[in-house]
């Protein structure tokens, strides 16, 4: 007996993802600019001047450095992690988030186009765009949680304090 043909929801890349924000950021007046980062390292082998062997190692960025840096009209950092649905930052992504948020800057782990507009209308206080997405649940890294991404209710008022940690 043949297994039933089912149809499974394509679930998008982070490449993808991270260059649907990056074409977002780009007309996004409350953004100066924002670039990708690539971190990683690569191993360059050559010769020097006397033809023996050289090896170099580079580093690119630093571990925990966030997909996309930019700058906001206000002068404040921004730093993007992105990641697909489901999956989480790292301990070094969340660290990173966590300095950005306490030292002023807008920290965001985003999954969508959505989660950047309702972070920047949050950080900008812009209430009109918000109504519709004060009942759903975003993911906030702040130095209150000790860095940790938590999914959380969104307050009704942008602009209350944080509840306590329950």
């Amino acid at each position: 007996m043949t297994k039933p043909f089912r149809l499974t929801p394509i679930e998008p890349q982070e490449r993808d993802i991270q260059s649907a924000i990056l074409r977002y950021l780009a007309v996004e007046r409350r953004v100066a600019w924002a670039r990708r980062f690539n971190t990683g390292a690569h191993r360059i082998t050559g010769t020097d001047a006397r033809g023996r062997p050289t090896r170099r190692f580079i580093r690119y960025a630093f571990p925990g450095c966030s997909d996309v840096l930019g700058q906001l009209v206000t002068g404040q950092f921004l730093a993007i992690e992105v990641k697909r649905p489901g999956e989480h930052p790292t301990a070094e992504q969340a660290a990173f988030l966590a300095e950005v948020a306490a030292a002023g800057g807008l920290a965001i782990l985003a999954r969508s186009i959505d989660d950047v507009r309702a972070a920047l209308d949050i950080f900008f206080g812009e209430r009109a765009r918000l109504r519709p997405l004060l009942e759903t649940r975003v993911t906030a890294i702040t130095p209150e949680r000790g860095g940790r991404a938590e999914t959380v209710p969104r307050r009704t008022d942008p602009r209350a304090p944080p509840r306590a940690n329950r």
